[in-house]
């Protein structure tokens, strides 16, 4: 970021006025969220909360901000708690338990009953919505298809996929270039890492109704291509998409600190390596989650990354184990990417994580605040396991295409593993890096690469499988 003050300040004021306008001057823990007075009268009706989680409940929302609420005065760090906060209320809304697809369950507080699926897992995948034969979409509500080798092993239609073992496809992973096909990460059970990919309804539906879901529909489209943006004003959430990481349970695990569910750990066949397909129904725990949020005042969207508090370190004397760090190995290579070829079927060396930009204290104690929230709510909630690393926002929303963003690099062990730093054009910045997006058809896609999984559309689907 540019150190000059007049610049400094210029940013700031350009920056504070769209934010202002979406209800300032709120202190830090009374940040607006849309629709939080009505929660909290409906958190003091839910039944079986103590007086102490009640009082936890009222701070806790399960609807999605819209935009970010600055607070004055504004300084750079103030704007970036504010941005903190929001990720933190997002991280909550998103987790809440589902009472249908994209519907929190409003009866029940985040975590009240332990774990639950939460309302960003039933958000449609990229594989739901870019069809191999370029057709439309199922409906928003139609239910999950799963691959053929998962329905001989008893799978129920609808049960959740993972079959990625890096963070984007593979057609993305190779029109990302060089610096970003950077290979899988394999945890200290010598498992591959399973991710997934998420958009909430404001995201399929500007997707479907714009016909940017195949390739013909994109060529043809008009642009400028624009996802929608949350706002107050509007009353309007805007597009969001996740990404998320997860690991293969084991009976060393300490369970009650993940968020967990059980899904279809599926691996397609291939050739170039020789990887026979594969499908099993496993539990899985959350390591890793990115939230990127359109909004009015982040046309660059806000980033925002949490990971399992787990993932490189444990408390000593503990007796727990990090998922991803061995630290009596002295002779492992930190954040070296696992030799080829890659085969997810087959056990694999551990990757040595370690983290490269530490949480900053900042970030720590709003992380204790918000944790002490939700185990107020239940001592044995899962969602206390969770810490926000940083979130990554536009500065200068209008001056630049990417904005100016701050912090300048943001990366999370679980999802940018190998490109982790402090090099520009190398290192991990989301919106650096989802500046260089495209469509198929060459052309700017507002920071997704989603787009580039679009098919031509054919009469008959090519064979290999559905997803």
């Amino acid at each position: 970021m540019d150190p000059t003050p007049l610049r400094r300040l210029r940013l700031l004021a350009l920056l504070a006025a769209p934010l202002a306008a979406c209800g300032g001057g709120a202190e830090p823990d009374q940040a607006a969220i849309p629709g939080a007075s009505a929660f909290a009268a409906a958190g003091a009706g839910v039944p079986g909360l103590s007086a102490r989680a009640r009082a936890a409940a009222d701070s806790l929302s399960y609807q999605v901000p819209h935009d970010v609420t600055a607070t004055s005065p504004v300084t750079l760090a103030s704007l970036q708690r504010d941005f903190d906060e929001f990720s933190w209320q997002s991280f909550v809304a998103l987790n809440w338990p589902a009472a249908g697809i994209g519907v929190p369950d409003t009866t029940v507080v985040i975590g009240q009953n332990g774990d639950a699926p939460a309302v960003w897992e039933t958000y449609k995948e990229p594989y739901e919505v870019f069809l191999p034969d370029g057709s439309k979409p199922p409906a928003w509500g139609a239910p999950r298809d799963i691959p053929a080798a998962c329905r001989t092993i008893g799978a129920a239609a609808g049960t959740p996929v993972l079959n990625m073992t890096q963070k984007a496809p593979p057609q993305v992973l190779n029109a990302m270039g060089q610096p970003f096909r950077t290979g899988p990460l394999v945890d200290q059970d010598s498992t591959y890492v399973r991710f997934g990919i998420y958009m909430n309804r404001d995201s399929y539906d500007y997707l479907v109704n714009n016909t940017l879901y195949n390739q013909p529909g994109q060529a043809a489209f008009a642009g400028p291509l624009a996802f929608p943006s949350g706002s107050t004003q509007n009353d309007t959430v805007g597009g969001i998409v996740i990404k998320s990481a997860w690991r293969v349970m084991t009976a060393r695990d300490t369970q009650g600190r993940f968020h967990t569910a059980r899904v279809l750990v599926y691996t397609p066949a291939s050739t170039a390596p020789r990887v026979p397909e594969s499908c099993a129904l496993q539990t899985v725990g959350l390591v890793g989650l990115h939230v990127a949020h359109k909004t009015q005042s982040s046309p660059q969207w806000v980033w925002s990354t949490f990971e399992q508090v787990d993932n490189v370190q444990v408390p000593a004397g503990s007796g727990l184990r990090a998922s991803f760090n061995n630290p009596a190995c002295t002779t492992c290579t930190p954040n070296a990417p696992p030799t080829g070829p890659w085969n997810p079927n087959v056990k694999t060396p551990p990757t040595q994580v370690v983290r490269e930009i530490p949480i900053d204290s900042a970030t720590q104690a709003l992380n204790a605040k918000w944790q002490g929230r939700l185990r107020a709510v239940n001592p044995a909630s899962p969602w206390q396991y969770y810490e926000l690393v940083s979130t990554q926002w536009p500065t200068n929303a209008k001056g630049s295409p990417t904005g100016n963003p701050a912090p300048q690099f943001l990366a999370n062990v679980t999802l940018e593993t190998y490109v982790q730093g402090k090099v520009p054009n190398v290192s991990s910045s989301c919106i650096m890096c989802h500046n260089n997006a495209t469509t198929t058809a060459s052309r700017p896609s507002d920071f997704s690469y989603m787009l580039e999984l679009a098919q031509a559309v054919r009469s008959t689907p090519p064979t290999g499988g559905q997803r």
